[in-house]
């Protein structure tokens, strides 16, 4: 259980920056285009900032749900 927690972790991580840096791309891409060498276009980070947000909901669940199950067996055995 826990390596599997710590994998969601990183893996939440790394989709928290790129729904930042995805973020920024699309209302600063001024800034964020050049950063990138050209590689994160206005239009590519409003696709990924949208394809984004299943799956950090998902992530999201998947690393708050365990901390809440322990507290429902904390709150059972008292």
């Amino acid at each position: 259980m826990y390596k599997t927690n710590k994998f969601v972790q990183w893996i939440l991580l790394v989709v928290v920056v790129l729904y930042i840096i995805s973020g920024l791309g699309i209302t600063r891409y001024q800034i964020i285009e050049p950063l990138t060498f050209g590689l994160l276009t206005k239009a590519l980070a409003f696709k990924m900032h949208s394809w984004l947000l299943i799956p950090f909901l998902i992530l999201i669940i998947m690393h708050i749900f365990p901390a809440i199950k322990r507290k429902s067996k904390k709150e059972k055995k008292k």
